[in-house]
């Protein structure tokens, strides 16, 4: 195979946005996953979802502390958006350690 193929491809090279079946288990990228929000939320919600990652993107908010509070925005009846960040929080982690040499220190959950 290729080794680096995944290094050498640019994060905003992904897939164009095809009109892809709502199916929950797809590998997503943030910004389907932030149209499929958006979609779903009232804009207040919207706003407070963006609010909460952007706080975690600046490092002002814990993992666990951003997913509790999604959660809460999200409501009971939602899950696999839920289900979806958890995912995707878990790729970035982990594109995160692999591009910081391997070994993060934290190995995670």
């Amino acid at each position: 195979g290729y080794p680096h193929a995944s290094a050498a491809m640019p994060k905003a090279a992904a897939a164009p946005p095809a009109a892809a079946p709502q199916a929950p288990e797809v590998t997503l990228d943030a910004a389907t996953y932030y149209q499929q929000v958006k979609r779903v939320l009232e804009p207040e919600q919207f706003r407070e979802f963006s609010a909460n990652i952007k706080k975690l993107n600046a490092g002002q908010q814990s993992v666990e502390e951003t997913l509790e509070k999604v959660r809460e925005i999200f409501g009971e009846h939602r899950p696999f958006l839920f289900a979806q960040l958890q995912k995707l929080i878990r790729q970035a982690e982990e594109e995160a350690r692999r591009q910081s040499g391997g070994d993060g220190g934290d190995p995670g959950y």
